[in-house]
């Protein structure tokens, strides 16, 4: 069976977004959580510290009269030591060893020269609009058609080096 694609995943302006006169979680986040998990290894690409997303994580997997469910598994990328989140992306990739990623942030157009210049590809790092509501639908629509994509044109034994 072939491993999940990884998704490298940012938090503020893709979790949160800044709609009617605030900077705050977005509509649907638990949902959006639930597919991101169901379809991809989600590795945490964010300034924020791994204890503060796990809180974020919890709380908002929690219900009022359940008791916790199990989270997903939690991986963090420690890119700060790095320049930029590009920086530890073209570090990052090649040990990927071919596997599938995406990566979602409201600063890809920010980092496409970065990106260009570090030989990443422009159609892996998807660029979520800080602004709006209904953003996280948006992402799930354009990963889903990419996923979907890849999948009808992989042949069994490609290698897709392309990804490095």
């Amino acid at each position: 069976m072939t491993p999940a694609s990884i998704l490298f995943h940012d938090i503020d302006g893709v979790l949160f977004g800044d709609y009617a006169g605030e900077f705050q979680l977005r509509p649907g986040v638990k949902s959006w959580l639930a597919w991101a998990h169901k379809h991809f290894e989600v590795i945490w690409l964010t300034s924020w510290e791994s204890d503060k997303i796990k809180t974020l994580l919890s709380l908002l997997s929690c219900e009022k009269f359940q008791s916790l469910p199990e989270l997903p598994p939690f991986r963090h990328a420690n890119w700060t030591n790095c320049e930029n989140k590009v920086v530890w992306l073209e570090q990052a990739v090649p040990k990927l060893k071919g596997r599938e990623w995406f990566w979602i942030d409201d600063e890809i157009e920010t980092f496409t020269p970065a990106i260009q210049q570090a030989g990443l590809s422009r159609e892996r790092c998807i660029q979520s609009n800080p602004l709006g509501q209904d953003e996280l639908l948006v992402l799930q629509s354009t990963l889903a058609a990419r996923l979907e994509w890849m999948n009808t044109n992989r042949s069994p034994t490609a290698s897709n080096e392309e990804a490095a």
